[in-house]
């Protein structure tokens, strides 16, 4: 079954200038993305829950600044700075290899400047002479390719916590925690501390988010009725499905639905 989840972030299609994103699939990558920002009201964009990590570099005419980011925990501004283009890399929930010297507990909830080259030797000041979101997608895949390999033969510990994930992805945040204890063998208590080592959030919390991104992508490509989208989207009733709704994203369903007919 496949496991891979867009991971969306709808402020930052909605509330910045000449938006391109890239799907990728692959190397646990949801997507690149780019944009520019030409208006000050824009340094600042929502961020959503959505499980996963973010990559972004922002470049200036004579810099490049590198920002990781983790999962929000709620609506929450995302501080873009003060270049003009960006370019990002999001990765798929639950999914992403860091740098040794960066721990997930780090950037939770946070963004947290670092040094690019962190993920290969020049690899900003490629990102900044590339001219166009191919080429430094490219660039990017070629470079985290080799970090993905390295990591992967170095870490043999991951094999519970990639079925934890995938579990909790294919069931889209709906299974239980005496499921996830039944399938492994596992007890609860190791379950939450193996995931939270890699996460840095709980398994309950990484469901909810998945959960909520199931909920955004059902919501931009239908239009049902509310009780409809709750009980497909594994939400109690309406009333439990608006209640998280709001609070990640800073707005009812009904305000969303109206903020983003026809352009998103």
């Amino acid at each position: 079954m496949n496991t891979a989840l867009m991971a969306l972030q709808p402020y930052v299609e909605l509330q910045t200038d000449h938006y391109n994103r890239i799907e990728k699939m692959e190397m646990g990558i949801s997507h690149f993305y780019a944009f520019d920002i030409r208006h000050p009201e824009h340094s600042k964009i929502d961020a959503v829950p959505d499980g996963s990590i973010d990559l972004l570099f922002c470049v200036g005419k004579n810099k490049v600044q590198t920002y990781l980011s983790g999962t929000v925990f709620s609506a929450k501004p995302w501080e873009m700075g003060e270049e003009e283009s960006y370019f990002g890399v999001r990765f798929q929930p639950g999914a992403g290899v860091l740098p040794k010297s960066i721990s997930i507990e780090e950037i939770i909830n946070e963004d947290v400047k670092i040094d690019g080259n962190l993920f290969g030797d020049g690899l900003e000041e490629r990102i900044a002479e590339a001219s166009d979101i191919e080429s430094r997608s490219e660039i990017f895949l070629e470079v985290y390719s080799e970090l993905l390999m390295r990591q992967m033969k170095e870490d043999t510990g991951r094999n519970i916590e990639r079925y934890l994930t995938k579990r909790i992805c294919t069931s889209r945040g709906q299974i239980s925690m005496k499921e996830l204890t039944e399938e492994t063998g596992y007890s609860a208590a190791y379950i939450r501390r193996v995931f939270r080592k890699y996460h840095g959030i709980s398994p309950k919390q990484f469901s909810q988010y998945i959960r909520f991104q199931n909920l955004l992508c059902e919501q931009r490509h239908s239009q049902k009725r509310f009780d409809e989208l709750a009980l497909n989207c594994g939400y109690y009733d309406e009333a439990h499905m608006m209640k998280e709704f709001k609070k990640y994203v800073g707005l009812t369903l009904e305000q969303f639905r109206q903020l983003t007919e026809g352009v998103w």
